[in-house]
């Protein structure tokens, strides 16, 4: 039986088991006060939800040719259940060795084996998992140095061609993404709420771009002049400004809870109602690729 087989169980076994635990963060996370940390354990919980179907999918596929009903295989996993300070800590380390490691070699054991497809979506796990990692890893700054009782907000940056995260008031002119290499002029500025506020914050509009071609939307004040469309590869030429209201850009940790979505083809994130219908504005694949 070839080995992509038995690394796809235990794919499906670890998002699944991860998911729980995730949900019991959530749970001690709210019982000490960190609402946000709270809410953002369980958005993942919901995305290990989402990985751990693909995983059973693409295990699916295999087993039409592989003829086994069931698998045995050896499997580590995690048993912290403490301090939300730990549990960000043990979640983050899980999540690095997923894609540093395990879902890379994954992929190219995948891809050795004939399984173009199934690498392909492992490699995009594995892309979702490091931007995880990113967000806990700026969470657990802000936990280290008390920031949720001192201040009420914080200043990220988000790239817009891969999604990779970083909180800091200011980026360098010279930054450039660690995971995809794009300059400053591809990062949105967004402001990250600790706590809860009714007011808006900053009811000035912002402008935004919508692409003619496909309706790709980006919110930065201008784009580049070497800037591609992320869903069709069109120039900038292609774009007309758009404006976009302060909620679009403002994240809340605001206790009611959206519907969180994950396009595990192109790792596109949305929390939105979801109309029936609905396809990924990146990649165009139909609504039950998502969930």
């Amino acid at each position: 039986m070839k080995r992509t087989v038995n690394n796809l169980m235990i794919g499906f076994i670890r998002e699944s088991q991860t998911r729980v635990h995730y949900e019991i963060y959530a749970e001690i996370a709210k019982n000490e006060s960190f609402l946000l940390i709270s809410k953002t354990f369980r958005v993942l919980a919901l995305q290990n939800f989402s990985n751990a179907n693909w995983f059973y999918e693409m295990l699916q596929q295999l087993k039409k040719n592989e003829f086994f009903e069931s698998l045995t295989v050896e499997i580590k996993s995690p048993t912290t259940y403490s301090t939300t300070l730990h549990n960000i800590e043990s979640s983050i380390k899980e999540m690095d060795e997923e894609w540093q490691n395990l879902y890379p070699n994954y992929a190219n054991t995948a891809e050795a084996e004939g399984y173009k497809d199934i690498a392909k979506k492992l490699k995009k796990i594995a892309q979702i998992k490091r931007n995880q990692s990113q967000r806990l890893k700026m969470l657990l700054d802000l936990v280290k140095i008390n920031a949720f009782s001192r201040k009420k907000e914080i200043i990220f940056w988000k790239c817009m061609a891969c999604g990779y995260e970083v909180a800091d008031n200011e980026l360098s002119d010279n930054y450039s993404c660690p995971s995809c290499g794009h300059f400053k002029s591809y990062f949105q500025r967004k402001v990250l709420q600790l706590v809860p506020d009714e007011k808006s914050l900053g009811q000035r509009e912002i402008s935004g771009w919508v692409c003619m071609e496909c309706g790709y939307e980006v919110t930065l004040d201008e784009l580049p002049d070497d800037w591609k469309c992320v869903s069709c590869g069109r120039s900038k030429a292609y774009f007309k400004r758009k404006i976009i209201k302060p909620k679009d850009f403002i994240i809340h940790s605001a206790e009611k809870e959206k519907a969180h979505w994950v396009c595990l083809e192109c790792g596109n994130e949305e929390e939105i109602d979801m109309p029936v219908g609905w396809k990924c504005p990146k990649c165009g694949f139909p609504q039950h690729n998502k969930v």
